[in-house]
């Protein structure tokens, strides 16, 4: 494990991103591993390669860095962030989203190597815990289970993120690498497979009622035997299917709710 320390940097401001590329120059052991103006960029590269630390600004373009810390969340196991701004306003948000430290705009030196201090040692803790968890994967698929829980899902789609609240949706629906969200007034394609977005709901609220489709407990309806199979029909009037594997424990589930 890299004893280092990796940083992204979101910043639409030239002047305050290259300050704070040049304030990370001359420390030892931080390496700057990207940067960008703008949220989705930022959202984007982060997903592909989790930093240990994201400096992010609040007010961006395309999604602010209140949002995007929200969409890391849900994606990235360990995130570490550290909101710099203009306007202490957002102090209360920031530290809602667990937000490790908080710089005011001109960043003193003195208040950045205090901020790099507390950073170190979150991250230390976060690796301890990591070592527990290799040495005993009960407690670590315990946690891994409880942190892959979503509450939002991040639907990204062509110069578009948007998040949509899980108690909001009606069903998901497959279509190879893709799913197909279904809520009470729209429809979004997100680009996730069936497995890995099973393995990230919670068991209590969905249910898998058919090879292709989950729906959730709460909007159910009523089961229906057609000519061509079982359906069940959710809250917005929508008929799914449902596959014979799935019925008995559809209608358990459904009696225990």
């Amino acid at each position: 494990m890299s004893a280092g320390f990796s940083v992204y940097i979101a910043e639409d401001e030239p002047l305050a991103r290259e300050s704070l590329l040049g304030m990370f120059l001359g420390v030892p052991g931080w390496h700057v591993i990207g940067s960008a103006d703008n949220g989705e960029t930022a959202l984007h590269e982060c997903l592909l390669r989790p930093p240990d630390v994201l400096l992010t600004d609040i007010r961006m373009p395309r999604l602010n860095g209140l949002e995007l810390v929200a969409c890391l969340r849900e994606e990235v196991e360990r995130l570490n962030a550290v909101f710099i701004t203009a306007y202490d306003q957002h102090a209360i948000a920031a530290f809602r989203l667990a937000a490790v430290d908080y710089l005011l705009k001109p960043v003193a030196d003195s208040e950045f190597q205090a901020c790099l201090a507390r950073v170190k040692k979150r991250i230390a803790e976060q690796r301890a815990l990591h070592l527990v968890q290799e040495n005993h994967p009960q407690f670590d698929a315990l946690l891994r289970h409880q942190r892959k829980q979503l509450r939002r899902l991040v639907v990204r789609s062509v110069g578009r993120t948007e998040i949509v609240p899980l108690s909001d949706v009606i069903a998901f629906s497959a279509d190879g690498n893709y799913m197909e969200v279904v809520t009470a007034t729209r429809r979004l394609l997100h680009r996730q497979t069936m497995k890995s977005l099973l393995a990230q709901l919670d068991q209590d609220a969905f249910i898998q009622v058919h090879r292709s489709v989950i729906v959730a407990k709460v909007q159910v309806r009523a089961l229906k035997n057609t000519a061509e199979g079982m359906l069940v029909l959710t809250s917005n009037g929508t008929e799914f299917p449902v596959s014979q594997r799935y019925v008995d424990d559809l209608r358990r589930a459904l009696s225990n709710s």
